[in-house]
């Protein structure tokens, strides 16, 4: 024997501690890359391949322990302890087994068939064991030592086989998601999983198998002057080394995801972006489109009111200054038709009143000759005399003179209010407030009626009042003022409305008010 070859011999326990060692880490390695959320299915094949790192490293140190019991005391193993080792290689076995059954098996959910076959090898290694301890009928612990054997056989070898199989298989894929780097280091760990068993688990112990006796660790020793098991621990040194860079594809594969997540985001930001600068767009436009309407609405209504007072005003002023002058002339001659002139003179000059009550409402005249406040003034006491409902009129702050228009959407407002609470309200008070601050006019228009529930406004078949409320709404997000609607059923309503004021508004003495 060589000194080399001695050194070994000598130092055997070291051997079987870094043995176990290199697959107990390869075990730890791929548990903590295991927990990793992955698309590739190896993610989820590695598992039984942890289980075969542990489980091997388990058993070489048992065998560790074994050995240098044996070195320092005479120890000899129990029947039952060399069951537990056997056992440890077995499920070791068991494990890689699963890892590249499972990782060559083409759908997710064929898993049947990964524990169908690992049964049948496991089967075939009971089997031997069956046949021979029939044939030669060993004592249990040479039984024990064949069943050593045959797991290696029947199971490792295979086992280490499928698995350099699945990890070629599997650095295709990755070359395919174009991690060719991770597909090399896979290769490496399929030539040292390939290696490991088919030429490290063909030299075994001597046992009464000629198999056992022809390629035995002995021999190894003597050809290649090392340790089998030396062997065994270089090789599964390289596994672990190559495995372990390998699994740095699920780091990129998960900065990928990263990148592709930043990059959706930030895709879906430039959408959000573009769908709001249409949304601004579309807002302006209906902006524009109500100004526009609202603007033709009051237009109309003074060209109407304007004709009405023109037109149908002075003809019906005329026939009733005409039947009085007829009535005067037949007072002598024709009383009954005097009385049948004067019953249609008070028809004229009802109708009359009426029309002039309509062109009121239509357009006021003092709102165009006066101004917004003798405007309030004389629609809040028109209000009250109409309706019976006690109503009245409260300024407060720095009178100033707004835009012609901003005053019609006030008026606008508060008639559309006092209308709602003339029709709906049932109310027996209502009261009117402006209040003019240096950088707003805020409206309060309130009342003691039955109230309501004003998440009715936001549903659909809203009644007459809902959408004169609504219409009182989009007047006052035309002049980019807020409008705050409380109500509470049996205790009232109250209608606020603030309108702020441009730079360009004066800040000036209103006679009215001052009158």
């Amino acid at each position: 024997m060589n000194p080399v070859s001695a050194f070994f011999v000598r130092n055997i326990i070291i051997v079987f501690f870094f043995y176990g060692l290199a697959f107990f880490a390869l075990g730890l390695v791929l548990i903590l890359a295991a927990r990793r959320r992955s698309e590739f299915r190896f993610a989820q094949a590695i598992r039984p391949l942890a289980a075969f790192g542990i489980l091997h490293g388990l058993h070489e140190w048992y065998e560790m322990y074994q050995k240098y019991a044996a070195l320092t005391g005479g120890y000899s193993p129990a029947l039952w302890e060399e069951s537990l080792r056997l056992t440890f290689l077995v499920a070791s076995f068991v494990g890689l087994l699963a890892f590249g059954i499972g990782l060559l098996t083409s759908s997710p959910g064929q898993g049947w068939r990964t524990y169908l076959a690992i049964g049948g090898m496991l089967a075939l290694w009971v089997l031997g064991l069956i046949v021979v301890s029939a044939r030669f009928a060993p004592p249990p612990e040479e039984l024990l030592a064949v069943g050593d054997v045959l797991a290696r056989y029947s199971l490792g070898i295979p086992g280490a086989a499928l698995g350099a199989w699945a990890l070629m298989a599997q650095q295709r894929t990755f070359r395919a998601h174009n991690l060719p780097q991770f597909g090399r280091d896979l290769v490496w760990c399929a030539a040292a999983l390939l290696l490991y068993g088919v030429v490290g688990q063909i030299f075994v112990r001597p046992t009464l198998l000629t198999s056992s006796q022809l390629l035995s660790s002995t021999d190894f020793l003597q050809w290649f002057g090392i340790p089998v098991q030396l062997f065994r621990a270089a090789l599964a040194a390289v596994l672990t080394f190559y495995m372990a860079r390998a699994l740095h594809a699920f780091e990129v594969e998960g900065q990928r995801r990263l990148e592709q997540a930043l990059l959706a985001e930030r895709r879906i930001g430039q959408e959000r972006e573009e769908l709001n600068a249409e949304l601004r767009l579309t807002t302006q436009k209906l902006a524009d489109l109500l100004d526009r309407l609202v603007d033709t609405q009051e237009m109309e209504r003074q060209r109407i009111a304007r004709e009405l007072h023109d037109a149908t005003g002075q003809s019906l002023t005329a026939i009733s200054l005409g039947l009085r002058g007829v009535q005067r002339v037949l007072e002598e001659r024709e009383p009954v038709t005097v009385g049948q002139l004067r019953e249609l003179e008070s028809y004229s000059t009802s109708a009359l009143g009426e029309l002039r009550r309509i062109i009121a409402d239509l357009r006021p005249p003092q709102l165009d000759d006066l101004g917004l406040v003798p405007a309030l003034r004389w629609y809040v006491q028109n209000f009250q005399t109409r309706w019976n409902v006690q109503c009245q009129l409260q300024l407060a702050g720095e009178a100033v003179r707004l835009p012609v228009d901003t005053e019609t959407v006030i008026f606008r407002i508060v008639q559309e209010a006092l209308s709602n609470v003339a029709r709906h309200a049932q109310a027996r008070s209502a009261s009117v407030c402006l209040e003019a601050r240096p950088d707003a006019v805020v409206v309060t228009i309130s009342d003691d009626g039955r109230g309501f529930d004003t998440a009715a406004l936001h549903q659909s078949g809203q009644t007459r009042s809902g959408w004169g409320l609504l219409g009182i709404q989009e007047r006052t997000r035309l002049l980019q003022g807020d409008c705050v609607i409380q109500s509470t059923p049996g205790q009232g309503t109250t209608v606020r409305v603030s309108i702020p004021l441009q730079e360009e508004t004066e800040n000036v003495q209103n006679p009215a008010v001052a009158g």
